[in-house]
């Protein structure tokens, strides 16, 4: 059977075309995609300024319900609802064996390096699945990915009770970490230059919202940057104070440089960190938006078609929407 599905082939190009379904091999299921999220890194990948595997479907950030299951698949059954892991660990490698599978040498991700979830269909190893509970729906399943990235980064932001907190970007991912600090105790402040996106900002717990030419400096306890803008990354070291705990969370294209005076970090003695994915909060993620603590579906600012998906990241790309999800046949 034919379906439509969004094939990354080369730099710049993102190619709509009707593939055969796969049947799912030992160990996999076959799901029918329900929604899938537009994530920064989808359009970096087409800009060619992250790596990626063409040709490969696009789209890590998924969630649908399983059609077909292949052989030896005993933990799951047909008709369940379910949300793709989409990092997959080869178990062997140094950081695997010592801990930190996230940082593995060998990782490889479906959307990224596998057939991903801008497709009608998507295979997803068994491993990879996580059941939504009956109280969230698909777009909601869709957050998974993202929010379970942010828990990685309040674990690396060290929020206590009483922080103030800036937080640098107010689009989908920035509104996530907020509710994140704000659920660790934390005050915070967010930095966000679209003031149209200032009024959802507030109706998800900001403390305070300013333009990035208002944030003070030498204030805040904890710094996470979330926009991939390189003045906020050199912003950040400015804005916190001494003894500060600074995230660099956005994800920026290969090759950027930014320009830091070291004495900065020396004098202060700040303690800067990246986050890379989500090592092993899938299951938090999904508990913290089932119980509510993070709101995912005030975040959607738009719904397109798998059809539309070039549309879609145009729309991304112009830094006025929110997050958009794709419907594959809405």
């Amino acid at each position: 059977m034919p379906v439509l599905a969004a094939n990354f082939m080369e730099v710049g190009k993102l190619k709509l075309e009707e593939k055969t379904v796969a049947q799912p091999g030992k160990g996999e299921v076959l799901i029918k995609v329900k929604a899938a999220g537009i994530c920064g890194t989808d359009s970096h990948i087409v800009k060619g300024q992250s790596s990626a595997s063409p040709p490969v479907i696009l789209g890590h950030e998924y969630a649908g319900e399983i059609v077909e299951l292949g052989e030896g698949v005993n933990n799951f059954h047909l008709g369940e609802r379910v949300i793709a892991d989409p990092n997959l660990l080869c178990g062997m490698c140094f950081y695997c064996r010592n801990g930190n599978g996230h940082l593995c040498e060998n990782l490889r991700a479906l959307g990224v390096d596998l057939d991903g979830g801008f497709a009608e269909y998507a295979l997803v190893p068994e491993v990879q699945l996580h059941r939504l509970p009956g109280n969230m729906d698909f777009e909601e399943g869709a957050f998974v990915e993202p929010v379970a990235c942010c828990i990685r980064g309040l674990q690396q932001a060290g929020i206590q009770v009483g922080d103030e907190v800036a937080i640098l970007g107010g689009g989908p991912i920035g509104l996530i970490l907020l509710q994140l600090a704000k659920a660790a105790g934390g005050k915070v402040t967010l930095s966000e230059p679209v003031e149209s996106k200032w009024g959802l900002a507030r109706a998800v717990g900001a403390d305070h919202i300013v333009s990035p030419g208002e944030l003070p400096e030498n204030t805040f306890d904890v710094v996470i940057e979330a926009s991939g803008a390189r003045t906020a990354i050199e912003q950040s070291t400015k804005t916190a104070r001494r003894g500060a705990s600074i995230v660099w969370f956005g994800v920026f294209p290969l090759g950027e440089r930014v320009s830091i005076e070291p004495h900065d970090t020396f004098r202060k003695e700040l303690r800067i960190s990246g986050s890379f994915i989500n090592p092993n909060t899938h299951a938090q993620a999904i508990h913290l938006i089932s119980t509510g603590v993070v709101k995912v579906k005030p975040l959607i600012s738009h719904h397109f078609s798998l059809r539309e998906i070039e549309t879609a990241l145009e729309l991304h790309d112009s830094g006025t929407a929110n997050k958009i999800m794709i419907i594959p046949n809405y």
